[in-house]
């Protein structure tokens, strides 16, 4: 049995070695995945890898040359003015209408029923699960009852398309949803509903070429915030109109209803570990470094998505309280002295705005691309994305009351005056729309 073992042992070694010299260690990873779980194991396990999902991004959202004369020939045959009556906006799959994009979109398209009577139908990507097209409208319409009357379409593949309804414009609000637009002829004017620098979702490679590739369609941009307007005309030859977010102060306000504790320090952590662009990893140890420093004097809270932070060393530490409606994130920032926030792409995310509009810290990291928003000591403190500087960026703005003070009294102020009036916003969008070449 001994000689046995031994043989067995040079025999996987001899074949260790050829891998390793003709596959590298690479090819030997491979074999001993294969080898130490099943097949329906290792299948399951590379169906969760970036390969996997690139490959299926890559077959289902294609376009021919012919698609692009297609669509850029229509463009140009429908210059000048538009009086807008109906517009197809085509959406991914959301669960409620409360997600931040979602919310922007809906708030856009109830405004234009309400003041310019636009009908508006949404066009959903699904799959084979997506419910039915009732169960959108009822989760539209519950947030917004001006879009109660909307048509939807449920659509999974390129042999929908011909059930999508005509329209005097069609946007496009993500860039799977391009893909669509793009094949979709039955309209007179094309835009791109741009909220963020989608190619920063995906690690460089086939996905962010293919999200770089929609922003060169030829469509209209609508940008929210100026960052990117610049970004898609000059880098993507693009034309755009730009808003600024703005934020309902009815929801989002200090109510001097809630006194802030004054013996314990409490801190917002805008936690979401499946979003990349947050930065979650370096927040999650910069807050256990605060806690080490400052211990029962400071607690910390944690929304934006549902984790265990028992899975990520955080027990103790944070608490979780996973997803939360306007209404209970509002109650929760103006509770809290100060809130984390981070963002890595190019769009500042609406979490700034909504904590200087609820009279909380905002901190977050240094970023180029939301200088325009963000300053510095004046409404925010900002950091250099290490976990020490972030702790100690925090630790400044708990235990320095009279700079938070001023910063949130300044970060007020700014929110009031320039970013509080979404029907100013969207009417200059909605003119854009009708005369982009003015």
């Amino acid at each position: 049995m001994f000689q046995t073992a031994i043989h067995t042992m040079i025999t996987i070694t001899r074949k260790s070695v050829y891998t390793v010299r003709y596959s590298g260690l690479q090819g030997l990873y491979r074999k001993a995945r294969k080898v130490l779980f099943p097949a329906p194991i290792y299948q399951q396990s590379w169906s969760k890898t970036y390969a996997s999902e690139a490959l299926t991004l890559a077959q289902w959202l294609d376009c021919t040359p012919e698609d692009l004369r297609r669509s850029r020939a229509l463009t140009s045959m429908n210059q000048g003015f538009i009086d807008i009556k109906t517009v197809n906006w085509y959406l991914p799959h959301f669960d409620h209408a409360y997600y931040g994009g979602i919310y922007t979109i809906l708030r856009f398209a109830a405004h234009l029923a309400k003041n310019y009577n636009v009908k508006s139908s949404f066009i959903i990507l699904g799959d084979a699960n997506a419910p039915d097209a009732a169960t959108y409208i009822e989760r539209i319409s519950t947030v917004f009852a001006e879009l109660k009357e909307s048509h939807a379409v449920v659509i999974r593949s390129d042999i929908d398309l011909p059930g999508v309804p005509s329209s005097d414009v069609c946007i496009a609000t993500l860039w799977s949803t391009a893909y669509y637009v793009l094949k979709f002829n039955q309209t007179r004017r094309k835009f791109y509903f741009i909220q963020d620098f989608e190619p920063m979702f995906y690690p460089a490679g086939s996905t962010s070429a293919q999200v770089e590739t929609s922003y060169r369609f030829g469509f209209y941009g609508i940008t929210n915030t100026i960052t990117l307007k610049q970004h898609y005309e000059q880098d993507y030859g693009g034309d755009a109109v730009s808003f600024n977010p703005c934020v309902d102060t009815a929801i989002f306000n200090p109510s001097t209803m809630v006194n802030k504790r004054h013996q314990n320090y409490r801190v917002f952590f805008y936690a979401r570990p499946h979003h990349w662009r947050n930065g979650f990893e370096l927040g999650a140890i910069a807050l256990r470094k605060l806690k080490e420093r400052l211990g029962a004097k400071v607690e910390i809270i944690a929304a934006g998505q549902l984790w265990d932070p028992e899975e990520y060393g955080l027990s103790g530490i944070v608490e979780n309280l996973g997803l939360l409606s306007y209404h209970q994130t509002a109650d929760i920032y103006r509770s809290c002295d100060a809130g984390l926030v981070m963002m890595f792409t190019r769009h500042p995310s609406y979490l700034p705005f909504e904590l200087m509009a609820s009279g909380c810290l905002v901190i977050t990291n240094i970023n180029s691309a939301t200088s325009w928003l963000l300053k510095d000591g004046e409404n925010c403190l900002l950091t250099l994305p290490t976990a020490s500087c972030i702790a100690d960026t925090i630790a400044r703005g708990l235990q320095n009351e009279d700079l938070r003070q001023s910063i949130v009294n300044s970060a007020l102020n700014d929110i009031k005056t320039h970013f509080s009036d979404w029907d100013a916003q969207i009417d200059h969008v909605y003119q854009y729309m009708c005369r982009p070449e003015i």
